[in-house]
């Protein structure tokens, strides 16, 4: 197989993958100022004042109803734009099950959380915030633990890897002595993507005893020998490294902030213009569409700092794989290289991305880095100590 010497695209895919990653970001940038325009709609219409005269469970769901529709024509723009450029190969009537499900999930978990949530706020108006927090601090634990274990099986089939590809197995067990860590092989799981997706993926998930590795089956088929194990010590990396508990404290830590902040702008604008809203305290449950408003605004501004970090750890996951797989694959640096340039071309990364979109949206860093880094990381011949692999 020839070198691959940087991240290139040939002329008809670039051109697909600079159209594919613009019509990306404009439907994401649409996307959160259409959410804004949704929920002041809903705010200067007394949306919440209306319909705080249900009872709680039933106000809650249909507050979340309401977001939910008004998400619908993204949504569908969002699948659309997936099949056109052809990374979804998913019929639409599957993707409305999916939809479904994924928005029955959204609003049964919102209504659990909101009805303690607005008792904690009557309680204590000034200090909920914190109280807020500290609830949320085992809800991010229970919900890592979950996800693999309760949701993730509700969109896709999963498969011991020791029944669909029992010698990739053996494979790992040998990359995992070379790192001197344990994954049960009762851990490693393929998933049936290639039903929906063209898209070439693989990642860890769960914490504690649900924690697991995961490969689409696209992948598998598609980047075989040294490709597909980089891959692999990638993914070993981020279990090794347990890059999920940082996660984890990460998040808590952006949460903290992000509730004070929420409590801060809420106070301020039910002060101002509760009356106009329909809203005689930030405890009165005709708030919830100005705290969605509040925890949108947040969640967008807080998206960069979220990748800057993530990108820390999946690029501290890329030297993790170029030093355990060195010395087990043969030319493992190009291996790695191969592999970036197969993904690449596959879900049609563009080779050089604009700065302040990688910087606002990329959890990853660019395909045409992560190759470029994989050819020249090299302490060996340097005498120089790796990093986390001896």
């Amino acid at each position: 197989m020839q070198a691959v010497e940087k991240y290139t695209l040939p002329p008809d895919l670039l051109v697909k993958a600079i159209h594919y990653a613009h019509a990306r970001h404009a439907l994401y940038f649409a996307g959160f100022a259409f959410s804004l325009l949704v929920l002041l709609a809903m705010m200067r219409m007394r949306l919440g004042a209306r319909l705080a005269r249900l009872r709680p469970p039933a106000y809650f769901a249909a507050t979340l109803a309401i977001v939910a529709a008004a998400g619908i024509p993204i949504d569908l723009t969002s699948h659309a734009l997936s099949l056109h450029f052809g990374i979804s190969i998913e019929p639409w009537l599957y993707w409305l099950w999916d939809w479904t499900k994924e928005q029955i999930v959204f609003i049964l978990i919102g209504v659990l959380l909101a009805w303690p949530f607005y008792a904690v706020l009557r309680r204590s108006p000034r200090r909920w915030w914190l109280w807020a927090w500290l609830a949320s601090l085992p809800l991010l634990v229970a919900g890592a633990f979950a996800d693999p274990l309760v949701f993730e099986p509700l969109f896709n089939t999963f498969t011991p890897l020791s029944k669909t590809h029992p010698e990739l197995v053996g494979r790992i067990e040998e990359l995992l002595g070379r790192a001197g860590v344990t994954i049960p092989p009762d851990r490693l799981f393929e998933m049936s993507a290639g039903e929906k997706t063209n898209a070439l993926n693989a990642y860890v998930s769960g914490f504690g005893s649900s924690r697991r590795m995961v490969l689409y089956d696209t992948i598998i088929r598609k980047e075989d020998g040294g490709p597909l194990m980089t891959t692999i010590g990638h993914e070993l990396g981020h279990y090794a490294l347990n890059h999920i508990p940082q996660g984890l404290a990460f998040t808590a830590a952006l949460l903290f902030i992000g509730y004070f902040l929420a409590y801060k702008a809420a106070v301020v604008v039910v002060r101002k213009w509760g009356a106009t809203l329909g809203i005689s305290s930030v405890a009165d449950r005709a708030s919830l569409p100005l705290l969605l408003f509040i925890v949108l605004v947040l969640s967008f501004l807080s998206e960069p700092i979220a990748n800057v970090f993530s990108r820390r750890v999946e690029h501290e996951a890329d030297v993790y794989s170029l030093e355990v797989t060195h010395g087990v694959i043969p030319g493992a640096s190009e291996a790695a290289a191969r592999a970036f340039q197969i993904e690449g071309e596959t879900d049609l990364d563009e080779p050089d991305p604009n700065r302040f979109i990688v910087w606002w949206l990329y959890s990853h860093p660019p395909t045409s880095e992560r190759l470029k880094f994989a050819l020249t990381y090299d302490p060996w011949s340097a005498g120089e100590r790796p990093r986390f692999v001896p």
